[in-house]
């Protein structure tokens, strides 16, 4: 793809640039790549939409991050005392940070990849 040019003004009046505000978030799309969107007729490119905020699924990513965390604690207070770490406190850490990159993929519109065991295996 060439390099961009500089920008191109337009004037507009206060009400066009809301309306224009308006119909790029309502399309997930910034200004411009709604603006190219409509004049050019073509699908947007995947950098020209925009990230949306959901905020429970935030709070449940923050939760998950905490579970991680005091997971971790734990198992380095084990190791510190020179015994290994239960395995099932490691699954669980394991399967927070999974869920968390399905919740983050997704709310990014990406498609996850399949998820693999330990051995390299779809699972």
């Amino acid at each position: 793809m060439p390099p961009r040019q500089s920008p191109l003004s337009i004037r507009l009046s206060a009400e066009e640039i809301a309306e224009l505000r308006s119909r790029a978030e309502q399309s997930g799309l910034t200004i411009s790549g709604y603006f190219k969107t409509a004049v050019f007729n073509t699908p947007p490119l995947k950098r020209s939409r925009r990230v949306t905020r959901d905020q429970e699924s935030l709070a449940r990513l923050l939760a998950a991050v905490g579970r991680i965390g005091s997971n971790i604690n734990q198992l380095a207070r084990v190791a510190n005392m020179g015994s290994w770490a239960e395995a099932d406190m490691l699954m669980e850490a394991v399967a927070d940070i999974r869920w968390m990159r399905r919740t983050l993929m997704a709310a990014l519109g990406i498609t996850p990849e399949p998820e693999r065991d330990p051995e390299g295996q779809p699972s």
